[in-house]
């Protein structure tokens, strides 16, 4: 069923609603990304990295990403190539890799946030305060649910 006046709207046409909403930061991204020739799979990683700030350990940066280290490794390699990530021993424990953004990586990721901004402000600035408000409660609701099944998996 649509959403047609009062009519309640059906789980499917919802998300291809959201879709279409979340289809162009991702559209964007996507290709900032992609002029940098970095996968998709690098480019989570890199996102990840930015969001978690600072030098990571490659067991933490694997926990987080929820792959095995060997693939961290793998997917750090290709940041490495692209200038994008380093890696250095941790200066308490040499045995350790720690893992960061270069300045080149920072970069792209403060490119990343801009467009997400740009867009964001698009799609959200002319949405009243009250409307904000009821969409961020339902997001962190949807966030919830989905972490819980995820955890019940």
């Amino acid at each position: 069923m649509s959403a047609r006046g009062n009519e309640v709207p059906d789980a499917q046409s919802l998300l291809n609603s959201f879709a279409e909403v979340v289809g162009p930061l991702l559209d964007r991204t996507a290709a900032i990304f992609a002029g940098h020739q970095v996968p998709f799979s690098q480019a989570n990683l890199l996102v990840q990295m930015n969001e978690m700030g600072g030098p990571r350990r490659m067991a933490d940066l694997a926990r987080a990403h929820g792959v095995v280290p060997r693939t961290v490794t793998s997917l750090v390699d290709g940041l490495e190539k692209r200038g994008l990530a380093a890696r250095t021993p941790d200066p308490d424990d040499r045995r350790v890799v720690l893992v960061s953004l270069t300045e080149k990586g920072e970069a792209l990721m403060q490119q990343i946030d801009e467009t997400s901004a740009q867009l964001a402000d698009e799609i959200f600035g002319q949405v009243p305060a009250k409307d904000r408000v009821a969409l961020a409660k339902l997001l962190g609701r949807l966030r919830v649910q989905s972490a819980n099944r995820e955890t019940e998996s």
